[in-house]
């Protein structure tokens, strides 16, 4: 039954005279950390979000609002493509986004007792480039969940081009790509099943969301917002500006899942409330395993409407911001032509999901105007603002 507390109700009636009929609105309004979205703050959201795309010249933006766990509103803008506008039927890039379906996967499978989190995971998968480093006997999937493997972000960052460890494992913060590719291939080999077809049986179809993939698809590309960069050149789906493309059927657990925003709704919303984990791994995920706070330095009086964040850093695939007392869990993602974020507030269950579809500087633009728009406390836009100071 829904708890009434803190809750107030407004009923909204209209008598159209003409035909004699009523129509009547039910808002449910929430002690909450996201404003109300009522009729006339939507038009203010519309309005204001239209004008961002515009002046930042962003491609394509997806918006999607979540009220005590629910979707309440979402707001298209751009184009698709050239002469398609941008519907809840486009799919957008999310960049590293894709790591919290696979985390919620894995998280999944651990409470269901199929896989530990503490196991070692050489007992199936030991990456070749590793195999004469004894250190890969400590890797764990708790390690890749909270960034922790001691590998670099991707193994063609080194000076080799292979995998190798520059920290210890367990000892430090260090954001791995690499690791969530090592703990598929680990879960593939212990579970006989491809991880995509895992990803589907676990979260996937239990939550409907059948405009999701995880696996690079030529179907997909008529639906799937167009990349360009600052100068307008596009360089194909799935494809980098190096003239590298992920091939058909390309499998990536870490970046480049393609989503819609009410599909994403859905998997926040499940996520939030825990589903299919139970109590012991709902309260580790949330739990920071490296303060990163005092390594940003964030000048907080510099946006004095933005919650500051007290403590900062990666649960258990999700990053975690603890602003004022108030606990902020999410992701966000940024790769060459787009720039994702989404969240949620575990006290309120209030979240936001945006979805920008552009390059370099104008997407940055964007997601700190989009926020400071949607919810101008977000202590987020202090790394949003820190990380375009630092590109300038």
């Amino acid at each position: 039954m829904k708890n009434f507390k803190n809750t107030f109700v407004f009923l909204l009636i209209l008598l159209t005279l003409n035909n004699c009929r009523f129509h009547y609105e039910v808002y449910w309004y929430n002690d909450s950390d996201i404003q109300p979205v009522s009729a006339a703050q939507a038009a203010k959201f519309d309005d204001a979000l239209k004008t961002m795309v515009e002046t930042h010249r962003i491609n394509t933006a997806g918006i999607g609002i979540i009220k005590d766990g629910i979707l309440v509103w979402e707001g298209y803008y751009g184009e698709q493509a050239p002469g398609i506008p941008a519907s809840e039927q486009t799919l957008f890039n999310v960049a590293s986004i894709t790591k919290s379906v696979t985390a919620e996967t894995v998280l999944r499978l651990v409470s269901d007792g199929q896989l530990s989190l503490d196991e070692p995971m050489s007992a199936y998968w030991v990456d070749p480039d590793l195999k004469n480093d004894p250190r890969h006997h400590l890797l764990t999937p708790r390690m890749v969940l909270n960034h922790t493997t001691g590998f670099l972000n991707w193994r063609f960052f080194s000076a080799n081009g292979k995998l190798q460890f520059v920290n210890e494992p367990g000892s430090q913060f260090s954001y791995s790509g690499e690791g969530f590719e090592y703990l598929a291939k680990f879960v593939e080999l212990k579970l006989s099943k491809p991880f995509e077809t895992i990803v589907d049986e676990v979260v996937f179809q239990p939550l409907t969301m059948n405009n999701t993939f995880i696996t690079a698809q030529k179907v997909n590309h008529n639906r799937i917002a167009k990349p360009f960069s600052t100068e307008g050149e596009f360089y194909g789906y799935y494809c980098r500006p190096e003239g590298w493309c992920s091939p058909e059927g390309q499998l990536s657990v870490a970046d480049d899942m393609v989503t819609t925003v009410r599909d994403y709704a859905k998997f926040m919303i499940a996520s939030m409330h825990g589903k299919d984990l139970n109590k012991k791994l709902i309260k580790q995920r949330a739990i920071i395993s490296e303060d990163l706070a005092p390594k940003k330095q964030i000048d907080c009086q510099s946006m004095p409407t933005a919650e500051c964040p007290e403590k900062q850093g990666y649960g258990l695939g999700w990053y975690v911001n603890e602003p004022s007392g108030n606990q902020l869990i999410g992701h966000g993602g940024a790769d060459w032509s787009e720039i994702s974020q989404a969240y949620y507030y575990s006290g309120s269950h209030d979240g936001i999901i945006i979805f920008l579809n552009a390059a370099g500087k104008n997407a940055l633009l964007g997601m700190l105007e989009t926020l400071a728009i949607i919810d101008p406390k977000s202590a987020l836009q202090h790394e949003y603002n820190r990380w375009l100071l630092s590109s300038q």
